[in-house]
């Protein structure tokens, strides 16, 4: 025999279903967090007559932890962020992980080579500024 269930009772089960399997996960030996294995940074690109201009979020690093390398039209950036901790990491507990850290890789092609020796960069408030001359 068919039963046509009502959508108002379809979605209650769906919503039964889905209080279940979020009980679970929270408890017993489910982790709560799950870092990622890799992360990409984000990045615009920005273009004008003269160069191209990338601006890379690199929040929570240091200068000294990012590499920018430049081959062509190529543009590459590596380094590794380091996870965020409280001072007092010890004595807490985490419930909830988002910030992506480990090591990372980008490359972007650029549609025209750029001049890789007037390349010049500079970091502020976390965002990484690159800017690329295009060869003439």
């Amino acid at each position: 025999m068919y039963h046509r269930l009502s959508e108002s009772s379809h979605f209650q089960r769906l919503v039964i279903r889905e209080k279940t399997s979020a009980e679970e996960l929270l408890s017993g030996p489910y982790i709560r967090f799950s870092p990622t294995d890799a992360w990409r940074p984000n990045l615009n690109i920005y273009e004008s007559r003269q160069a191209f201009l990338i601006c890379v979020d690199l929040a929570g690093m240091k200068p000294e932890e990012i590499n920018v390398d430049v081959n062509g039209n190529i543009f590459s950036i590596r380094g590794e962020r380091s996870a965020p901790m409280p001072s007092r990491a010890s004595e807490i507990g985490v419930h909830l992980m988002e910030i992506d850290t480990g090591v990372f890789c980008r490359q972007v092609e650029l549609p025209t080579p750029v001049d890789r020796s007037a390349v010049t960069a500079h970091y502020r408030d976390g965002l990484l500024w690159v800017t690329l001359p295009k060869v003439k």
